[in-house]
């Protein structure tokens, strides 16, 4: 018998459930809509998708009309935009998590078990026909075959947005601190238990990695001065666990809080620059609370580090990535 959710019949983020050998359900609870697979809209869902304005509005709305925007960002009412951009923005995730690598179905571990990657859209049932459920060939082709026949460049390509190689470095760099797959474990699961923007690619993501890239002194970070200019320490001053080509002498391997960052130079160029910052707003800090101790400035730092992070790495995204660098963003 083929398993009817093999044809994804549930729409809306409905979870689909077996019934016996040829029939299903579809749970609709939390989706805004109802019926047999979750496509009869509720009252206010209905009311929203009414009202709610088209992408190209919202566009045109947040790049154009300058002399608002600068109302707004010297008004109250900049606050009440930026808490109900979040709330919007976080609502697009469920919460608690639906699926996860090893569970197509509602479960506890998918809720609790921090230690795997969760998912939006449920994974293919195992008994399907096909990898993609009941369409397209019962093969996937070679993900390597397919990257260089589509991906690969044969020359330089300029990118539409203006942007260059060092925006996709701190991309990456960013993004490296939550998406950190765990090799021991396997593909599934995560060794960024943070999950989300903690700086664990520059601070190790656990307590023992932070400790050996700490010098215990005035909260800062182990580093090394070269040609009057700061650097990360060697392996061998901080000896933590860095991947770097064959062959690279340990004298010459930098140490950082992400063990990948020594494969490519552009990782390791951002990881340099806020190894700076850091000390540099421990300088800061210990000038203007002398009393604080080397934990409380450490900790202090920290948390402003991942307030600028966080606010440098939304405005680039917005304007470099989505190609919105007229917005005029509160």
């Amino acid at each position: 018998y083929l398993n009817p959710c093999c044809y994804y019949p549930c729409q809306n983020k409905g979870v689909c459930m077996r019934v016996g050998r040829e029939s299903y359900e579809c749970d609709c609870t939390r989706t805004g809509y109802f019926g047999i697979n979750c496509t009869l809209p509720e009252f206010w869902t209905r009311l929203h998708v009414m009202i709610k304005p088209s992408p190209a509005f919202y566009h045109f709305i947040l790049t154009h009309f300058k002399w608002l925007w600068n109302i707004l960002n010297n008004t109250f009412v900049r606050d009440m935009l930026m808490r109900l951009v979040l709330r919007v923005r976080a609502n697009l995730i469920p919460s608690p998590p639906t699926y996860n690598s090893a569970y197509g179905y509602i479960s506890w571990e998918a809720y609790s078990n921090v230690s795997y990657f969760t998912r939006v859209l449920p994974p293919v049932p195992d008994d399907c026909p096909t990898p993609m459920g009941t369409s397209g060939k019962k093969q996937l082709p070679d993900p390597q075959l397919f990257a260089e026949r589509f991906l690969r460049r044969q020359q330089f390509v300029g990118d539409p947005r203006g942007t260059n190689l060092m925006f996709a470095f701190f991309a990456q760099h960013f993004t490296h601190q939550f998406l950190k797959t765990s090799g021991k474990m396997g593909h599934g699961f995560t060794k960024a238990l943070g999950h989300g923007v903690d700086l664990g690619h520059l601070y190790g993501d656990n307590l023992e990695r932070q400790h050996k890239l700490r010098n215990f002194t005035d909260g800062k970070l182990k580093y090394q001065v070269v040609d009057g200019e700061m650097y990360p320490p060697t392996v061998l001053d901080a000896p933590v666990h860095m991947i770097y080509p064959p062959g690279t002498p340990k004298e010459k391997q930098l140490a950082v809080g992400q063990e990948m960052f020594g494969l490519l130079p552009g990782l390791m160029m951002y990881a340099t620059i806020w190894l700076r910052e850091h000390n540099r707003v421990c300088d800061v800090l210990k000038q203007d609370h002398p009393t604080w101790s080397d934990e409380q400035l450490f900790q202090t730092a920290r948390l402003i580090l991942i307030g600028e992070s966080s606010g440098r790495t939304w405005a680039l995204e917005k304007a470099g990535h989505w190609g919105a660098g007229g917005c005029h963003w509160v």
